[in-house]
């Protein structure tokens, strides 16, 4: 929703995390699967996620902006919750973000009902989208 906002660094970054995410729970259910593709289409659909950076360490300096950190924390917070669960092998992986960005318990709280309400219109409005025909472009 808010990719396009991001550097194509940050984007790269952005996919690695999210990949990592998806992945945390051993399982990619197809509703994460829908997520994470639809966050790949946002972000131009040519976008790759550095491996060192999936099965490594995250690069957290590339986000130094605190939109930039406000954008990743809220995208991976709707990934997370696109199964209806925030699993608890994700959470880690966004609590770092949210310790290294210095969030506070009100804005993660803030962030946290956001991506309750938007991951399953997101999920809903690409089923109707996907309903229509192949999608394009």
């Amino acid at each position: 929703m808010f990719l396009n906002l991001l550097t194509e660094r940050q984007k790269q970054s952005f996919l690695a995390l999210a990949t990592k995410v998806s992945m945390a729970d051993g399982e990619v259910v197809p509703a994460e699967n829908v997520t994470l593709n639809v966050r790949v289409a946002e972000m131009g659909g040519h976008v790759k996620a550095p491996p060192d950076e999936i099965y490594g360490d995250a690069k957290f300096e590339v986000f130094d902006t605190r939109q930039s950190q406000t954008i990743v924390v809220l995208e991976l917070m709707v990934i997370a919750y696109s199964d209806a669960e925030y699993h608890e092998y994700e959470r880690p992986i966004i609590d770092e973000l949210i310790e290294k960005f210095d969030f506070n318990a009100e804005q993660v709280a803030r962030f946290e009902d956001w991506a309750k309400r938007q991951s399953p219109l997101s999920v809903e409005g690409w089923g109707l989208i996907a309903e229509a025909g192949p999608v394009e472009g």
